[in-house]
C-alpha cells in the first residue's frame, strides 16, 4: 500500500512538471542559418538548433513524419500527453508552454479526421450513412450534417462552453480571470480528448456487454471534470456544481442553434407551433432567454459562493 502511494504521488509531481531543460553546451556556436554566434540550444535571431547538421537519413525520417504531425512536436506525444495528465497539460499551453504541444486546432482536425476515416471505412455501420438505415425523422438532416462536418461540428460545439466557463470559473483560484480566447482553446482541447476516448472506446460502446454500451460517454465525463478541477483549481463539489450550469447553458444554446440552422424542427414533433405570429415571435424569445436566465442565477450563486470562501 505505502508502495503505491508513493507511486500515485510521484505521478501527481510528473504530472505537475513533466518537462526538464538542459543546456547541451555553453560553447559559442555558430548559426549556419544566418550567421549569428550564440550560447545555447538555439539561435535567438532565427531559431535554428544549435546542433544543426548536414542532412542524413534521420532527416528524411523526420521530414516525412512532419508531414502526419509525428515529428517535432508530435501529434501522439500531446494525445498521449492529454490522457494522462489533462488538466495540466492546457494549463501548460495557456501558461504559454506551446513547444511542448501539438497546435491545437490542426489536432482537432487531424484527429477527427483519422477518427471519421476508421469508422466510415471499416466500421460502416455504426457510422449508418453509407447504407442510410439510420432514421431520426426532423433529427435526421442535423445527424447527416454532423457526421458528414465532424471537425467543423466540434469546433462549433466547443464555442457554446466559452462564456458559459468564463462567467461561471473567471474568479477560480488557478486561471483567475482568463480570457475568453484561452476558453476557446480549452474547449478546442476538451473536444479532442471526447473524440480520442470516443475512439478507444468503440468496441466497448457496440461490441461489448449492453452495460458498457456508454462507457465513451462516462469516461468523457470523468475526463471533464477532471480537466476543470486541475485547470481552475477548484474542489470536486465546487467544479462539479459550476460545470452543471455550464452544461445547462451549453445544451440550451446548441438547442436553439439547431433549431435555427434546421427550421424543419420547428413543428409539433419537437416545438409545439404557435398558431399566430404574435405567439411564435413570443416563443422564440423564451428560447432565446432560457440560456441567458440559467447563466444568470449561475453567475449571481457563484458570486455568492466566492464571497463566502473569500471570508474564510
Amino acid at each position: 500500500m505505502e508502495q503505491l502511494k508513493d507511486k500515485y504521488q510521484r505521478f501527481k509531481q510528473w504530472q505537475k512538471q513533466p518537462y526538464e531543460y538542459h543546456l547541451k553546451s555553453d560553447e559559442v556556436q555558430h548559426c549556419k542559418n544566418c550567421g549569428n554566434d550564440f550560447t545555447g540550444n538555439f539561435c535567438p535571431i532565427c531559431s535554428q538548433k544549435a546542433d544543426t547538421s548536414r542532412i542524413c537519413w534521420r532527416s528524411v525520417h523526420q521530414g516525412v513524419m512532419d508531414i502526419w504531425g509525428l515529428g517535432t512536436r508530435s501529434l501522439l506525444y500531446s494525445v498521449w500527453q492529454l490522457l494522462l495528465r489533462p488538466g495540466h497539460v492546457i494549463s501548460d499551453y495557456i501558461d504559454g508552454k506551446r513547444q511542448v504541444s501539438f497546435p491545437p486546432v490542426k489536432m482537432l482536425f487531424i484527429v477527427t479526421l483519422i477518427y471519421s476515416f476508421v469508422i466510415y471505412w471499416f466500421l460502416p455501420d455504426i457510422a449508418h450513412l453509407s447504407s442510410g438505415e439510420e432514421d431520426l425523422g426532423e433529427l435526421n438532416g442535423f445527424y447527416l450534417w454532423y457526421k458528414s462536418h465532424l471537425s467543423w461540428a466540434m469546433l462549433i460545439i466547443a464555442t457554446f462552453a466559452i462564456i458559459p466557463t468564463w462567467v461561471m470559473f473567471r474568479n477560480s483560484p488557478r486561471h483567475t480571470r482568463h480570457t475568453i480566447p484561452e476558453g476557446f482553446f480549452l474547449q478546442v482541447f476538451m473536444q479532442v480528448i471526447g473524440i480520442v476516448l470516443e475512439f478507444l472506446f468503440t468496441p466497448f460502446d457496440y461490441f461489448g456487454p449492453d452495460i458498457l454500451s456508454f462507457s465513451s460517454n462516462f469516461a468523457v465525463m470523468i475526463y471533464y471534470v477532471i480537466v476543470y478541477k486541475h485547470f481552475f483549481g477548484y474542489s470536486l463539489w465546487g467544479t462539479l456544481w459550476r460545470q452543471g450550469f455550464v452544461l445547462l447553458c451549453g445544451l440550451f444554446t446548441l438547442f436553439i442553434v439547431v433549431l435555427i440552422a434546421f427550421p424543419e424542427l420547428y413543428n409539433n414533433k419537437l416545438v409545439d407551433t404557435p398558431s399566430n405570429p404574435t405567439s411564435y415571435i413570443m416563443g422564440w424569445i423564451a428560447l432565446l432567454l432560457w440560456p441567458l436566465m440559467v447563466l444568470g442565477v449561475g453567475h449571481v450563486i457563484n458570486r455568492i459562493a466566492t464571497r463566502i470562501q473569500a471570508r474564510k
